[in-house]
């Protein structure tokens, strides 16, 4: 399985680069590239009201871009805030069948917090959000483990209290979808 990370927008270049670093060591991955490609953040996403983007629009506008293929997943890694119908933001979203992911940094920082910035937590976290999308881009559903990276973040906390691993039921399907050709 391979990934391509994708910047929509402007994007911090540590992210890109601790995310090609790092998501191998908790996905079973072949590759992790990042794109010489940056798109653009269609501006049809842009909710006026809400003052955020909808995810499902960016994940659109990432599948014409790149139409998803066997061996590959393309993760959009974007800075603007994300929404999707019925929630107040989401950090991320991805179509479960072959992909794409897209994942938003806009939440992620401490500062947007009003803590002070902390680099090891904003990666952590982008980590997480990473692994979680690629998760379900590979077929799988939120984990009811509270400690297990598929488990639903509806708040910052959540992120912060789960970890980085898939544990290991998600690990197991992953492997199985992966072996069985499904994904």
């Amino acid at each position: 399985m391979r990934v391509l990370i994708l910047p929509i927008g402007p994007v911090d270049s540590r992210v890109l680069e601790a995310l090609k670093l790092r998501l191998p060591e908790f996905l079973p991955l072949k590759e992790v590239a990042i794109s010489g490609d940056v798109l653009k953040v269609p501006e049809d996403a842009y909710d006026p009201i809400r003052r955020q983007y909808r995810s499902s629009k960016i994940l659109s506008m990432i599948s014409a871009y790149r139409p998803p293929v066997d061996d590959e997943r393309v993760l959009g890694v974007t800075g603007v805030d994300l929404y999707a119908p019925g929630l107040n933001f989401v950090f991320g979203e991805a179509k479960s069948w072959r992909g794409p992911a897209v994942i938003s940094t806009y939440r992620l920082s401490p500062e947007y917090y009003g803590m002070p910035r902390d680099d090891e937590i904003f990666l952590g976290r982008a980590l997480k959000e990473a692994v979680h999308e690629l998760g379900h881009a590979l077929g799988l559903g939120h984990c009811k483990n509270p400690r297990c990276v598929m488990f639903f973040s509806n708040s910052i906390l959540d992120t912060d209290r789960k970890g980085v691993q898939l544990c290991g039921l998600c690990h197991t399907r992953v492997l199985e979808n992966l072996k069985g050709g499904i994904f």
